[in-house]
């Protein structure tokens, strides 16, 4: 599951970079956090970030 959620973290990442006009992205990077959700639920959250670039 973890794999899958950051495959679509990566997935968002580019059709964002994308939709800014973007045909790379440098320096991408994931951060995680764990948190309880409630009544003994534990939610993970994965996030990708970098810098949209375009390379001519």
């Amino acid at each position: 599951m973890i794999a899958q959620t950051r495959d679509d973290a990566m997935l968002h990442l580019a059709e964002h970079a994308r939709s800014l006009g973007a045909n790379a992205v440098l320096g991408m990077r994931f951060d995680s956090g764990e948190f309880d959700s409630g009544q003994g639920q534990a939610m993970n959250e994965i996030t990708a970030y970098g810098t949209a670039v375009v390379v001519e």
